[in-house]
């Protein structure tokens, strides 16, 4: 076998032209075609963590807000719970005050109908003890007849008793 030397030559210079075409039109495009989408996939990764911690902060940001907004809102309920109890407390002794007022004003006036019917019933205490003592020995005597009875007609032998009203409708005996 013999080495031919121009196909030597040929066949190194289509190597060499082989080796020149694949760089330029194959591994030259398809090298920068990897690296820009590596530098996509790399800009795409760096933006999402950067919007992660955004959306953290961004997070935290609404969670210190929250818990302020509770923190404001808890002071102001018990604000609104502490001014209420001290309107409930003042209102209480108001109405404290008032019902006290009312019920000296109705022991005074109690006091004043009751010294009023004293005062109507003392010239009449003989008569109304003497009306007494003889209920009090009729009824000692006869059981309990007619003199426990309410509803029995009075007896002939007792004296009537004044029946008109007193301070303001009132029925004495």
């Amino acid at each position: 076998m013999t080495v031919q030397v121009s196909v030597t030559v040929w066949t190194i210079l289509c190597f060499l032209a082989l080796m020149l075409i694949l760089d330029r039109l194959l591994f030259r495009p398809l090298l920068s075609f990897m690296d820009a989408r590596r530098e996509k996939v790399d800009r795409a990764r760096e933006e999402k963590e950067t919007a992660l911690r955004e959306r953290d902060a961004e997070l935290q940001r609404r969670e210190e807000e929250r818990l302020s907004a509770e923190k404001h809102a808890a002071q102001e309920a018990a604000a609104a719970l502490e001014e209420l109890r001290r309107t409930n407390v003042r209102a209480a002794a108001e109405k404290k005050a008032d019902n006290e007022a009312r019920l000296a004003r109705q022991r005074l006036a109690l006091e004043q109908e009751s010294q009023a019917i004293q005062t109507q019933l003392a010239p009449r205490m003989g008569e109304l003890a003497a009306i007494f003592a003889q209920r009090l020995q009729a009824w000692q005597e006869n059981g309990t007849d007619d003199a426990d009875d309410e509803t029995a007609a009075p007896r002939a032998d007792a004296p009537a008793v004044n029946s008109a009203p007193v301070n303001g409708g009132a029925a004495t005996i």
